[in-house]
C-alpha cells in the first residue's frame, strides 16, 4: 500500500506487483473462459448454453484490460 513518504523504488516495486498480480488474474479469467467455453458446447439447454456463452465473452473482455 502506498504511503506519503515512499521512495520512487518502493513505488516501482509496487507497481510490478501489481502489474503482476493483474498478469495472473487475467490468466484465471482466460481459463474461466475456456471452461464455460467447454459447457457450451456440452449438451445442455439451449438457454443455459447462452447464458454461459455470455459470460464467457463478459470474461474475456475483462482478461483483455
Amino acid at each position: 500500500m502506498m504511503h506519503d513518504g515512499d521512495t520512487p523504488e518502493e513505488l516501482k516495486h509496487e507497481l510490478r506487483n501489481v502489474e503482476q498480480e493483474k498478469r495472473a488474474l487475467q490468466h484465471l479469467l482466460g481459463k474461466a473462459t475456456g471452461h464455460i467455453e467447454d459447457l457450451v458446447e456440452s449438451n445442455c439447454d439451449p438457454e443455459v448454453k447462452e447464458q454461459a456463452a455470455e459470460a464467457a465473452e463478459k470474461f474475456r473482455r475483462a482478461a483483455e484490460l
